[in-house]
């Protein structure tokens, strides 16, 4: 592990993001903050909807999407820091975060009530919806295929029924009824993320009683690896993939843990106080770390990787 330059205290960070030139570093605290990266210096600062929880960065990186935990969603100018629009949508529910059209003109949001929805970026309107009954979307992740990855948690069954597993289903823009594809279905999945070029899921999920790390081909579904890792805790239970697609790094308890592919072998691991986002800059060792104590933009490498 090196870290040649001093690292920048971001402050309580649940959420981080690289804009698409890396010039600049959005971070999701009490307020949202815009940091010039190569200064490291504040751009903006702001807090456009109160309780702001989620946030996702338009393709070209221009438009920076945030919801809040009552589901209320605007969207916000990356270079000015200027409210470009107010959904006023505050009794939507909470969910996961939004996730950008390749286009970028439609918002699709998922909420723990079930329901999918696509607003039109620029008003707010709902163009599509379709509802999960029993279930909670827990993630969207549009992938470079055009396609829009939704992960289906399955909600608290009566007693005495058998719980049936998660599973995440493709979509392909723009999103239709019963356009929907299931390819993959596991018990208690806890996050799944897609690699860059969307052709690899990284899932953390139990059997047998034990967390397991996997790798499963995005096309079909097909298991490529899989391992035990330690369990998590608090916000231990999130994946991320480096730029390059030559690792997967959890956010684990109280520690960043690092994992090859293929292969999965353990790389390292970086202890980090209630770590709970993480985002790459391409082509740099710089990561952006988020804790709900202290995040941190710092040089991160793994032995070996």
């Amino acid at each position: 592990m090196s870290t040649p330059v001093k690292p920048l205290n971001l402050g309580c960070a649940y959420g981080v993001a690289f804009s698409a030139d890396g010039a600049t570093l959005l971070v999701l605290g009490r307020d949202l903050v815009a940091w010039d990266v190569a200064t490291r210096q504040k751009r903006w600062r702001g807090k456009f909807i109160a309780h702001c929880s989620n946030m996702a960065l338009s393709p070209d990186g221009s438009r920076l999407a945030i919801k809040s935990t009552t589901g209320q969603m605007a969207v916000v100018d990356v270079a000015s820091g200027e409210l470009i629009v107010n959904f006023q949508n505050k009794k939507d529910g909470e969910g996961c975060a939004p996730a950008w059209s390749p286009c970028g003109q439609y918002l699709a949001d998922g909420g723990w009530n079930g329901r999918l929805q696509v607003r039109e970026a620029a008003t707010g309107k709902v163009v599509f919806m379709q509802e999960h009954a029993g279930e909670m979307l827990r993630g969207l992740q549009t992938l470079g295929a055009g396609q829009l990855l939704v992960q289906h948690g399955v909600k608290m069954v009566e007693e005495g029924q058998a719980q049936p597993p998660d599973y995440c289903t493709l979509w392909q823009w723009p999103l239709q009824a019963g356009g929907a594809r299931r390819v993959l279905e596991l018990p208690k999945l806890n996050s799944l993320v897609a690699a860059p070029d969307g052709t690899l899921l990284a899932t953390l999920h139990y059997c047998d009683g034990a967390q397991r790390l996997s790798v499963y081909s995005a096309a079909d579904g097909l298991l490529l690896d899989s391992r035990m890792v330690p369990p998590g805790g608090g916000t231990g239970n999130t994946l991320r993939w480096l730029p390059d697609a030559s690792a997967v790094v959890r956010i684990g308890k109280g520690q960043l843990e690092c994992y090859g592919w293929p292969g999965l072998e353990e790389r390292g691991a970086l202890p980090f106080v209630y770590p709970c986002a993480l985002d790459f800059l391409p082509g740099s060792d710089l990561a952006a770390i988020g804790s709900w104590e202290k995040g941190s933009l710092q040089a991160l490498r793994f032995d070996g990787a």
